[in-house]
């Protein structure tokens, strides 16, 4: 340990704006009733053979079309993931799958159809061409679910309506003013998810109650979806690869479990420690480092999404010296270390 000393040159901790994802908001009105949803908006028409197509299909007619997944996560929502193209940034693709029904779709993939949205085209040209609301509403007679998005909301992750059943979810870049990637979902996945301040009156759908072994099994699909959704990005900004370090991994899950445990939001641990001694105490010798934390976020995807629009963690997530990175996850809280370790 008296080594690492000489070896550590600096620690960089980026300590700053953090972006939450807006915890939902309850009206505490409710009618019990069965709902059938019906959408004020009218849909857009999706071109054939987009990927919002999906939505609703047979997971057998969908492998059909893309071949058998590379692997499949799980989720705190009551689907599967089925992960395509991780090692591509043109081709990388997330479907969720429920009761043998395609229920979500992620896609950051530039060669991905994603129309009528594409990735990589302008925010400003899609948000003056497609009827982006603050108010989004689900209803069925006297029933209704209200999102509710803030004008950052409308901006950086608009919710549009694509169709009965179908909803999309815009990932803007802030920094490059493009697309940067999108979520189809159905709208019972939407109502489980929340991702924006909600208002209703009826029930809302609840997931599935989460096993502490099922939690660890979630917590570390969502740590390899990051690490690989970073590295996705690098290789967008022609940036080097990260490699994983385990070592490194734990330091981040403990810090997760401890913020949530603890109930805080930062970089220094509640006891005073800092990045440095965290990675000291797990035997990681580095010569620099650097931290990304993230909290209440739907997931992983809109944590990445998140970091990317905030200064100081994309300059850490596009940093060309690092090498290795760890990513922790633990109910909602997400930490990334990134490393260049000793030589």
């Amino acid at each position: 340990m008296r080594g690492l000393v000489t070896f550590f040159l600096s620690v960089v901790i980026l300590i700053g704006l953090f972006f939450y994802d807006v915890l939902p908001e309850f009206s505490l009105e409710k009618e019990p009733s069965e709902t059938k949803l019906k959408y004020i908006e009218e849909p857009l028409k999706i071109p054939e053979g987009a990927l919002s197509y999906w939505l609703g299909k047979d997971i057998d007619t969908f492998k059909k079309q893309w071949g058998e997944p590379e692997r499949i996560d799980p989720s705190a929502y009551d689907y599967e993931w089925l992960i395509y193209g991780s090692r591509s940034p043109k081709g990388y693709m997330q479907a969720g799958v429920q009761n043998g029904k395609v229920v979500t779709i992620f896609a950051i993939g530039s060669e991905l159809n994603t129309k009528p949205f594409t990735i990589g085209d302008s925010s400003n040209s899609i948000i003056k061409q497609y009827p982006i609301e603050s108010d989004v509403t689900i209803n069925d007679g006297e029933n209704f679910f209200r999102f509710e998005l803030s004008e950052q909301e409308v901006m950086l992750r608009p919710l549009i309506n694509v169709g009965k059943d179908k909803w999309v979810q815009l990932y803007f870049d802030k920094f490059t003013n493009k697309l940067s990637s999108v979520r189809y979902t159905t709208s019972n996945i939407l109502l489980k998810q929340r991702p924006y301040s909600i208002v209703y009156r009826g029930d809302l759908p609840e997931t599935d109650e989460i096993s502490e072994e099922q939690q660890i099994n979630i917590d570390q699909s969502e740590e390899q979806q990051i690490f690989e959704l970073t590295n996705i990005i690098r290789l967008k900004y022609s940036k080097n690869p990260l490699l994983w370090d385990e070592s490194t991994s734990d330091v981040s899950f403990l810090h997760s479990k401890d913020m949530l445990e603890q109930q805080y939001f930062s970089h220094e641990s509640k006891d005073g420690r800092t990045l440095s001694d965290r990675l000291q105490e797990g035997n990681v010798e580095f010569m620099q480092a650097g931290e990304n934390i993230a909290a209440n976020y739907t997931d992983g995807i809109a944590a990445v999404e998140g970091w990317m629009n905030s200064e100081g963690h994309r300059n850490t997530m596009l940093n060309d010296e690092y090498t290795h990175l760890g990513v922790g996850a633990y109910k909602k809280y997400y930490t990334q270390n990134f490393l260049i370790p000793a030589e």
